[in-house]
């Protein structure tokens, strides 16, 4: 017995019945939509420079409002072929390659880890307009979901995954085109960087799906204006004149016009959820900011009289660093800490702390540890080859690094003219000769009398930079890499307390992807040490002054908002910066200067919903996302249906199959 497909029968019926008059257009006429009109690699173009130019170096923030609406045309098109998605991924290709170009400076090679980058991430605006399309040809969640809304659904869905995969990476994220606008921000701390992403993502929706139906509307005007219409003469022959009625209203609808149609559907739903998020937004931003002055206010009066000096400087880097190096680099910064203990004596303030950048207070003693329930490492050569010898030479080690801290805090307490030295919050190179050796990158503090207390090892390490992974498994590599690479990561957060603050440190771009801070700070707080600063140690001399460090600050804006703490940055060659809980840059250096700043550190106190919810709506939106393809793939496999079947209507009659790609 045939049986019929119901989708199929409403289909057909729908091609039997006339056209509604919005969508009048001659019989057999070409019709192509002025949208559709401009090529692919037109529109790819705008977008990216769109994107580009909202971002640093140029920062022109209110581009991004309307910088996603060029790739949301190019979704929009009826068909897009193979070429169309190659055109696509190169211009995003291009588009990475021109905003991550500071990542090549680090090393020769690091030209092919740069290219390898931007090929990677070229592929989140190509899967983001082909799961777009995917979706608008799910009948059952266009019904749920307009179009207008998919799209900053998906957006921030691909931004989520972006965070996590390949050990993720949060920089250069849509919502940090509007760091330079603090009210705009503030709902980060409820929702993170993804908060302020679909903020503005929903707003280029309503603005693309606007334009779309606006367009179809005047084409449709001009369409209707060139209609020929036939009718009779007689007014006796009322049958004549049904007949050419029906003729001349009858339609031959176009793979574009529908395309059009299902995009143009629930666009005042997306206007309506556009509008309502941003005047939420905007109205959160400013009972934020307000509170936090009035904490600030408040605070005036009972203001600490510790300072912390944060030290930046602009040595340059190299990865073949000699002890003679890393020497000159460690005087350069006890001089600019002695300048910054000439500064507190002028204001009259004692320096509670002093904060240097990442590696630089090794100066050829690094900081060694062994594990007392571990046997000492075998050290081959260099005379270590016996135990005794190399406990011999660790006590050597530890008594020098000892002296060399307490002499620098004396000379600082009296060029400051303060009666206790500060506390040292130095990045330093840890090494355990237990055995495995292990090397971190670490974070040392160091009271008043020279001994180190504690100590933070960076967690997140970068890759092709810190590490290269199953680089054990690929032979003759190892031939290629430069020395120093090789850094072992650290086992979880630590928390330094510096008289009525407590710190959180991190290093490098443990900022810059962003669930890293935020699960430390949460983790901390679980164990009830929740800090009331976060202090970042970089050194993003590096990158050679290029916009990869104002993408690194731009990510660590986000995460004070996230977590509600003030943000102290000690950088070499970038952002030595203070910035408070509110993600607004108080006092910074230029990324070339040498110089300090001295901050006088005051928790925040405001409730960071963020920390509590943590990525869940995020990452709700990214299971969505990938839910997209994965369905779609179920459905064609499981219940595929005839490509030849005339497509379904936007209004809601033959809902139930999908349009032809």
């Amino acid at each position: 017995m045939n049986r019929t497909d119901p989708r199929r029968s409403a289909a057909v019926s729908l091609a039997q019945k006339p056209a509604s008059p919005a969508n009048h257009r001659p019989a057999n006429a070409h019709f192509v939509h002025p949208i559709h009109a401009w090529p692919v690699w037109s529109l790819g173009l705008v977008g990216a420079a769109a994107l580009w130019l909202a971002q640093p170096p140029a920062k022109a923030w209110p581009i991004a409002w309307v910088a996603l609406v060029p790739w949301i045309l190019i979704a929009a098109r009826p068909t897009l072929t193979r070429r169309d998605y190659a055109v696509c991924y190169a211009i995003a290709a291009g588009y990475w390659a021109l905003t991550m170009q500071g990542l090549r400076h680090a090393h020769p090679a690091m030209y092919a880890t740069w290219a390898l980058f931007a090929a990677y991430l070229a592929t989140y605006p190509v899967l983001w307009i082909a799961i777009v399309r995917t979706a608008t040809r799910m009948p059952k969640l266009i019904r749920f979901l307009p179009v207008g809304l998919i799209l900053p659904i998906t957006w921030v869905g691909l931004e989520w995954v972006r965070n996590h995969f390949a050990t993720g990476i949060s920089a250069v994220m849509l919502g940090h085109t509007q760091a330079d606008v603090p009210l705009v921000i503030q709902i980060a701390d409820t929702f993170g960087s993804f908060g302020v992403s679909f903020l503005v993502a929903v707003v280029n929706a309503a603005v693309a799906c606007g334009l779309m139906r606006w367009s179809d509307g005047k084409t449709d005007k001009v369409a209707a204006s060139s209609t020929s219409t036939s009718t009779s003469t007689s007014t006796n022959t009322s049958t004549s004149t049904s007949t050419n009625t029906r003729t001349s209203t009858s339609t031959s609808t176009t793979p574009e016009e529908e395309a059009v149609a299902w995009w143009g559907e629930g666009q005042r739903l997306t206007l309506g959820v556009a509008i309502g998020s941003v005047v939420m937004s905007l109205l959160y931003g400013g009972w934020r900011l307000n509170e936090a002055a009035t904490r600030e206010t408040r605070d005036d009066q009972n203001a600490n009289a510790g300072v912390v000096a944060l030290i930046g400087r602009d040595e340059a880097v190299i990865f073949e660093q000699d002890i003679d190096r890393e020497v000159a680099t460690f005087d350069a910064y006890v001089g600019e800490t002695l300048k910054a203990a000439e500064q507190a004596a002028k204001l009259k303030r004692p320096i509670a702390a002093v904060v240097w950048p990442e590696s630089m207070f090794t100066g050829g003693v690094p900081h060694v540890i062994t594990a007392p329930d571990q046997p000492l490492a075998k050290v081959p050569g260099g005379g270590l080859d016996d135990p005794s010898q190399l406990q011999a030479w660790l006590d050597q080690t530890r008594l020098r690094f000892k002296s060399r801290a307490a002499d620098l805090q004396r000379l600082i307490a009296e060029v400051s003219g303060q009666s206790a030295p500060p506390q040292l919050l130095v990045g330093c190179s840890v090494i355990r000769y237990s055995d495995p050796i292990a090397v971190h990158c670490g974070f040392v503090q160091i009271p008043a009398n020279g001994e180190v207390t504690d100590f933070y090892a960076k967690q997140h390490l970068v890759m092709f930079g810190e590490y290269i992974p199953l680089i054990e498994y690929i032979p003759f590599v190892d031939r290629w890499i430069p020395a120093g690479m090789g850094v072992t990561p650290g086992i979880g957060p630590t928390a330094m307390r510096v008289g009525d603050q407590v710190y959180s440190p991190n290093i490098c771009i443990e900022t810059a992807v962003e669930r890293v801070t935020l699960d430390q700070v949460r983790a901390l707080r679980a164990a009830g040490q929740e800090p009331t600063q976060i202090v970042n140690v970089t050194n993003d001399g590096w990158f050679d002054h290029s916009s990869v460090v104002e993408h690194h600050l731009r990510a660590s804006q986000f995460v004070a908002v996230g977590c509600r703490k003030p943000i102290l940055i000690a950088a070499n060659g970038g952002p030595t910066a203070w910035i408070d809980g509110s993600g607004r840059i108080r006092e910074r250096l230029a990324n070339d200067a040498s110089g300090s700043i001295l901050v006088e550190p005051r928790a925040d106190g405001r409730v960071a919903p963020y920390l509590a919810l943590g990525e869940f709506p995020a990452g709700l939106l990214g299971l969505i996302t990938l839910a997209i393809p994965a369905l779609a793939t179920w459905r064609r496999t499981t219940d595929p249906i005839d490509p030849a079947t005339p497509c379904s209507s936007p209004n809601g009659e033959g809902m139930d199959r999908q349009p032809p790609t």
